[in-house]
């Protein structure tokens, strides 16, 4: 892996490369290593992946991105504020305020997060999210639980093994993670909100009487939401430079 010390007030870094790939999700690791290509990861997020506690991560994106650096096929570091164009070369400006110039043949782009080129845009239809609640009354059910909601934004709630609680070897102690599809126009509606999953799964949870010793319903607090892109499209409202090759889902 090349890393570029951030710099300001010297000339840009100039890198000669006959092929990119742009982009963060899984599609875009596997086509750069599958190609042998270079990869741009233009953008923080990260597909989700949940791990009980020091196992390792079994996830294509992480040894993809472990592939590449060991072929030294990540040129630049993860902390990309803005990609563009300037004159025939990719410019990069990162975080740092490092500015980096790629003379390259062929650019291959998956993703658009960050990304500013005239002629092409991305329009996201929905998202797959994912709450983790911790479930801190009650949290040894010992059995896993999957319940799939009908006709509504939430698919599917399930418990997890937790991190929370040590010696738990043998997972009894639970935590519950729900999965929802949301449209893009509703993503930050209330309506779509983390409380309003809470409450959906408490509902649940009275429904199916899931109390501790027989005495009180299970009590959750949520911890975290993860959301990515899940339908999305790229529109282009004129010709591309003849280099670009667009990759959508």
């Amino acid at each position: 892996m090349c890393y570029i010390s951030s710099m300001t007030g010297l000339s840009p870094i100039q890198i000669k490369l006959p092929n990119v790939v742009i982009g963060w999700r899984e599609e875009a690791i596997t086509f750069a290593n599958k190609k042998n290509y270079h990869l741009i990861v233009n953008d923080e997020q990260r597909p989700f992946v949940h791990f009980f506690r020091y196992e390792d991560v079994k996830s294509n994106w992480y040894n993809g991105i472990f592939e590449l650096g060991m072929k030294s096929k990540l040129p630049v570091p993860f902390d990309i504020q803005t990609i563009g164009m300037e004159d025939d070369k990719l410019k990069i400006i990162t975080k740092g305020n490092t500015k980096i110039l790629v003379e390259f043949k062929f650019l291959h782009i998956f993703d658009l997060e960050n990304c500013y080129f005239e002629g092409v845009d991305q329009t996201i239809n929905d998202y797959i999210v994912k709450d983790y609640f911790d479930i801190t009354v009650g949290s040894k059910l010992g059995h896993d639980i999957i319940v799939k909601p009908h006709d509504s934004f939430v698919k599917e709630f399930r418990t997890i093994r937790t991190n929370r609680v040590d010696r738990n070897s043998t997972g009894d102690f639970k935590d519950f993670l729900a999965t929802s599809i949301i449209d893009a126009q509703d993503i930050k509606n209330f309506d779509y909100s983390d409380t309003i999953v809470r409450l959906l799964l408490e509902r649940k949870i009275k429904q199916m009487k899931l109390k501790r010793n027989n005495k009180e319903y299970l009590k959750l607090n949520h911890s975290d939401r993860h959301i990515s892109k899940r339908n999305f499209y790229f529109e282009t409202t004129e010709d591309l430079d003849d280099r670009i090759v667009l990759h959508e889902p």
